[in-house]
């Protein structure tokens, strides 16, 4: 495979990295002035209206700042600019750090652009939450909204990447110590099985190091707690730790980390244990029980298996087209793009029915808990039996199918979706269509590529909610979402396999 676009002299590099760089600056110049306009006109009629724009092409700069910055590797010049260090450093964690510094320093930039809105939205937010008793906090300052952010889009995502890659860095570097000249005469694919070996060690053990990075600590002992811990062994799950994650009430989530019990964590924000029910709280729990259950994490690192075993298989059988049509330069980026575009399209794909199948299981959950209260022992026994997680990989399929969604599990887990969605200012309905010109048109299409962006992982809050009470009102319907599972993680296992081959052909000679 060729590497990355030819060097070019500093006379050509100069004003095409002059454009690289000012785009960047010029949309976080323009956000930033715009969050501003907004923030002095925070008491206005059309706030939540201009609010609503601003977001939407706040979400659209984010989307762009990878964009251009492939752009700029691959056109502008940045890649040339990496190649004169040589191969060894733009391939190392270093050269990986330096490389991608421009495009995240302008996602920070955008935190600058945003934080005016932001704080001016809750501050107006106060005057809701004093009527509904919710407890009164000082809007964050940007010092720990720039701090808060840099943990959780930052080195929440970097960290690992570079691990991965020091990793396998340190493999390749045993390798060529204990082999010597026969490493330096390796066939390609060895680098990239030391590059999948090094990313299930970090997918294995990074947990441990990620739950100090978001700054979490235990759950401390209270009823609730009890009740989160029986939820848990009901379910036949076992983890390290329940910690509350503290975000200084500006983050109103939860998440499950670690495949491995002994390095799993379950987390709850500090917003969402304030100002949630106890019975939404266990909802929520719920959810993330499910991944848990159903192997979620497990799915998803053999999604990405699948996904580089067939992006390598096919970029050596491309190759000698790529040549033929371009410059051999080109290669790697055609194929990071195939990456980048099949990466989009299912793993957001797989991603939102994984959701959608840890919203089914939370909402039978919580339909057991309602049914089965006061639970005897012998009830106890029976409610784990119809949650507890196999032997197999696809046994929690098998016995979610004894129970259906009802209509208390799907309006409760609802409810929790809800106070989520106003916890994060996210809005439930879709905004309706207005006007019927052509502009309209293409305005309410751009809002729609947007909003289907922002729900790219999870889907929309309004979609999933409705989903559940469509289940409710037919109990067939949670049999043929179980089956539809069932068999969309056959397929993945079989794309495993047949991937395995695929790509293990196309590296013999």
């Amino acid at each position: 495979m060729a590497g990355p676009p030819p060097a070019q002299s500093r006379a050509e590099l100069t004003p095409n990295l002059t454009l690289f760089f000012s785009v960047y600056m010029a949309m976080v110049l323009v956000l930033g002035l715009w969050s501003r306009g907004l923030a002095r006109r925070v008491a206005t009629d059309h706030f939540h209206r201009s609010l609503r724009r601003f977001n939407q092409t706040m979400i659209a700069a984010r989307l762009m700042v990878p964009a251009w910055f492939a752009i700029g590797v691959w056109a502008l010049g940045w890649g040339s600019l990496l190649l004169q260090w040589g191969e060894p450093f733009y391939r190392s964690a270093p050269g990986l750090l330096l490389g991608t510094l421009p495009a995240f320093a302008a996602w920070m930039g955008l935190w600058w652009s945003q934080y005016p809105a932001e704080r001016a939205l809750r501050e107006q937010n106060l005057l809701i939450d004093l009527d509904n008793g919710v407890p009164l906090y000082q809007p964050i300052s940007f010092r720990r909204y720039f701090a808060s952010n840099f943990r959780l889009q930052v080195l929440f995502t970097l960290l690992p990447v570079v691990m991965i890659v020091l990793v396998r860095d340190g493999l390749m570097w045993i390798a060529a110590w204990m082999l010597g000249p026969i490493a330096a005469g390796a066939p390609p694919y060895v680098e990239m099985v030391s590059m999948l070996l090094s990313a299930a060690a970090v997918f294995l053990f990074a947990p441990a190091l990620l739950r100090r990075i978001l700054n979490t600590s235990p759950m401390p002992a209270s009823p609730l707690r009890e009740r989160l811990d029986a939820l848990c062994r009901r379910a036949g799950v076992r983890y390290r730790q329940i910690l509350v994650w503290n975000t200084h009430n500006h983050v109103g989530n939860a998440a499950v980390m670690g495949v491995l019990p002994r390095l799993r964590y379950v987390l709850l924000s500090d917003v969402l244990l304030e100002r949630m029910t106890d019975e939404q709280i266990e909802a929520v729990f719920a959810h993330e029980l499910g991944h848990i259950v159903h192997r979620h994490m497990t799915w998803y690192a053999i999604f990405f298996v699948v996904l580089i075993l067939l992006i390598s298989g096919l970029g050596t059988v491309l190759t000698p087209y790529i040549h033929a049509l371009s410059a051999g330069s080109a290669t790697e980026g055609v194929i990071g793009s195939l990456f980048i575009v099949a990466f989009f399209l299912l793993f957001g794909a797989l991603s939102r029915r994984c959701e959608r199948q840890a919203d089914v299981y939370a909402a039978r959950t919580i339909e057991m808990l309602k049914a089965e209260e006061p639970l005897t022992s012998q009830g106890l026994f029976a409610a784990r039996q119809l949650v507890t997680v196999g032997a197999g990989p696809l046994s929690p399929l098998r016995s979610a199918r004894r129970t259906h969604v009802g209509r208390h599990g799907a309006g409760i887990f609802a409810s929790a979706l809800r106070r989520v969605a106003i916890i994060n200012n996210i809005p439930i309905n879709p905004r309706t269509r207005s006007g019927s010109g052509f502009w309209n048109r293409v305005a309410h299409w751009l809002e729609e590529a947007v909003e289907l962006c922002n729900n790219w992982l999870h889907g929309s809050i309004a979609g999933r909610m409705q989903y559940l009470q469509d289940l409710s009102a037919d109990p067939r319907l949670t049999g043929h979402f179980d089956r539809t599972m069932y068999w969309l993680f056959c397929g993945l296992l079989f794309a495993l396999f047949t991937s395995a081959i695929f790509s293990a052909l196309q590296s013999l000679p």
